[in-house]
C-alpha cells in the first residue's frame, strides 16, 4: 500500500518557493519526479508525494537536491506573486479532474517532443545521405575526368605510332615495287624437286563411349538424412501422426485414385457433417481446397463445420473466402452467398462482437427471406447483445490514467 507523505515544509520569496519533504532512505538512484507547470510528484516506493500546486511555475529553472532522507525542491515562480498556500484548496473531485487534465496534458508534451525528436532525426538523416551522395558524385567526377585524359592520352599515342608505321610501311612497298625481280644481272636457277612418299600418320583414337547412371532415392518423410539410432522413433511418430488423421475421419494417403475429386471431397464432407463428425468434414474439404483452391462451396461448407466445433475464427476466414470467390453476384449464387453472410454473422456473435453481426444477419436475410425461420431468430439475438457487446469493446479501449506511469523529468 502507498503511504501518503504529510511531513513537507515549504517557504517562498518574491520569485523562488522551496518545498523540504522528509522521506526514507530517500535518494537520486531510488527516486522517481514528475513535474509540469502546476504538478509536483515524487515517490520511493512506498512513499508518494503529490501536489497540485497553487500557481505555475517553471520547470526549466527549477532544481532538486538530496540530502540525507530530504528532499528540497527550489522552484522558480513564473508569475511574482504572494502564494498564499502551496496547494490548490478544492473539492476532491474538481482536484482529481485538474490531475487527469494535467496528466493528459504531460503525455502530450512528452509524445511532441518525441515525434519532433524523431523529425529533426530524420531530417539529419537526410542531409547526411545527401551530403554523401554528393561527396561521392563528385569523387566519381574526378575519377571519370582523370580515366578521359589517361583514355585521350593513350589514344594520341597511338594515333602518332599509328602514322609512323604507316610511313615505314609504304617506303618498304614502294622499294620492293622498285626492284625489277627479272634483271638479266642474275642467272635463273631452275631446280627439279623429286616426289618423296609421304609418311604414314596414324589416326587419333575415337571418343570413349559414355553411359547414363540412374540413381534412386529411398522416399523419406523427414528432411535430415536416415540413421540407424533415431529409425525407430521415426516410425513410431509416422505412425502416431497416421492413427490421428484417421481418427479424424479422412487420410489422404488412403485415398483411391478416383476419389483425388474436389466433387468427391465435398460430398464427403457433408457426410461427415451428416453424421456429426465435424473434425472429419473439416479435413475432407481441406482436402478438396488443396485440390481446387477455388471452389467456393467448399470454403462455405468448412465454415459451418468449424462454427460446429468452435472455432469462430476460421468460420470468420472461411466465409469471408466464399463471399469474395462468389462473384459476380448473381442469381445462382444467392443461398450460398446468404449461408455465408449467416455463417460469418454467428461467428461474430460468438466472438463477443454482436453489433458487427447485425449487419451481417441482415443481409442474409435480405438475399434468403425464405430462410426467416432460421435467420430470423439469429438476427434477433445478436440485436440483443449489440449493446452489451459494443459498451464492453469501448470500455476496453478507453485510456486509464488513474495509475500513470511515474516519468523522469531532467
Amino acid at each position: 500500500m502507498p503511504i501518503i507523505v504529510k511531513d513537507f515544509s515549504w517557504w517562498q520569496t518574491d520569485c523562488k518557493l522551496f518545498i523540504q519533504i522528509q522521506i526514507p532512505h530517500i535518494s537520486q538512484k531510488n527516486a522517481d519526479i514528475l513535474t509540469s507547470s502546476k504538478y509536483l510528484k515524487i515517490s520511493c516506493l512506498p512513499h508518494i508525494f503529490e501536489a497540485i500546486l497553487w500557481d505555475e511555475i517553471n520547470e526549466e529553472c527549477s532544481k532538486c537536491t538530496f540530502d540525507n532522507g530530504c528532499v528540497l525542491f527550489e522552484l522558480q515562480k513564473k508569475n511574482s506573486v504572494h502564494w498564499e498556500c502551496l496547494t490548490l484548496k478544492k473539492s476532491k473531485e474538481e482536484l482529481k479532474k485538474i490531475k487527469y487534465e494535467i496528466l493528459n496534458k504531460i503525455i502530450e508534451e512528452r509524445q511532441n517532443k518525441s515525434q519532433h525528436k524523431a523529425v529533426v532525426k530524420t531530417e539529419r538523416d537526410r542531409l547526411a545521405v545527401k551530403e554523401q551522395i554528393n561527396f561521392e558524385n563528385k569523387e566519381h567526377q574526378l575519377i571519370q575526368s582523370i580515366r578521359d585524359e589517361e583514355k585521350e592520352k593513350v589514344l594520341k599515342e597511338l594515333s602518332t605510332w599509328k602514322s609512323k608505321t604507316e610511313i615505314i610501311y609504304d617506303k618498304r612497298i614502294n622499294e620492293k615495287n622498285n626492284k625489277d625481280i627479272f634483271s638479266t644481272d642474275q642467272p635463273i636457277k631452275i631446280y627439279e624437286i623429286e616426289n618423296t612418299p609421304t609418311e604414314y600418320i596414324d589416326q587419333l583414337p575415337s571418343p570413349r563411349t559414355f553411359k547414363t547412371i540412374e540413381i534412386n532415392f529411398t522416399p523419406r518423410h523427414f528432411t535430415t538424412p536416415s540413421r540407424e539410432s533415431t529409425k525407430a522413433d521415426e516410425q513410431e511418430w509416422l505412425q502416431k501422426q497416421t492413427a490421428a488423421r484417421r481418427a479424424a475421419g479422412f487420410v489422404e494417403e488412403d485415398l483411391r485414385p478416383e476419389e483425388h475429386d474436389p466433387e468427391w471431397c465435398l460430398q464427403k464432407g457433408n457426410t461427415f457433417m451428416t453424421e456429426l463428425n465435424y473434425i472429419g468434414a473439416v479435413s475432407a474439404y481441406s482436402h478438396g481446397i488443396k485440390l481446387s483452391p477455388k471452389m467456393a462451396i467448399l470454403y462455405l461448407n468448412r465454415s459451418k463445420a468449424h462454427i460446429q466445433i468452435k472455432n469462430y475464427h476460421k468460420a470468420v476466414e472461411d466465409a469471408t473466402t466464399a463471399l469474395e470467390l462468389m462473384v459476380p453476384a448473381v442469381d445462382g449464387n444467392v443461398g450460398w452467398r446468404a449461408e455465408a453472410y449467416y455463417n460469418r454473422g454467428r461467428a461474430l456473435v460468438e466472438l463477443n462482437t454482436a453489433h458487427l453481426a447485425v449487419d451481417e444477419l441482415r443481409l442474409a436475410l435480405t438475399l434468403a427471406p425464405d430462410q426467416a425461420n432460421v435467420y430470423g431468430p439469429e438476427l434477433q439475438r445478436a440485436m440483443d447483445l449489440a449493446p452489451a457487446h459494443e459498451l464492453e469493446l469501448t470500455k476496453s479501449r478507453e485510456l486509464d490514467l488513474s495509475n500513470a506511469p511515474t516519468v523522469w523529468c531532467k
